[in-house]
């Protein structure tokens, strides 16, 4: 009897606190606040790597360097995702990391 209203109690606490969590998503997505790195869970970012400037990837690729960016500039042009790593210009770890917010479109 006790195990029950415990795991009622503890089934209740979940659906709580699961209640309050899509409260907050929902009040942000409303707002318009939705951060980049809810984005990136989604796959919704589209930086073509064959036009997008050294700033453009900066801003929409979270961790990328300056120097990585320019890497990606002068290997120019792409025909498809993974020319990035058989021209070195990022490594396959790297490429895992960044797939779903890069496009190759092009130039």
């Amino acid at each position: 009897m006790r195990e029950q209203v415990r795991s009622k109690r503890v089934f209740n606490i979940l659906m709580v606190a699961l209640v309050l969590m899509l409260a907050g998503t929902v009040g942000k997505i409303a707002n318009g606040a939705v951060s980049h790195a809810d984005q990136i869970k989604k796959g919704k970012g589209n930086v073509n790597v064959n036009t997008c400037s050294k700033r453009e990837l900066m801003k929409e690729i979270p961790g990328m360097t300056s120097h990585k960016a320019q890497k990606i500039i002068r290997g120019r042009p792409y025909s498809r995702i993974y020319d990035l790593v058989t021209k070195k210009v990022v490594t396959k770890k790297e490429l895992s990391r960044i797939r779903d917010l890069v496009a190759v479109k092009d130039p």
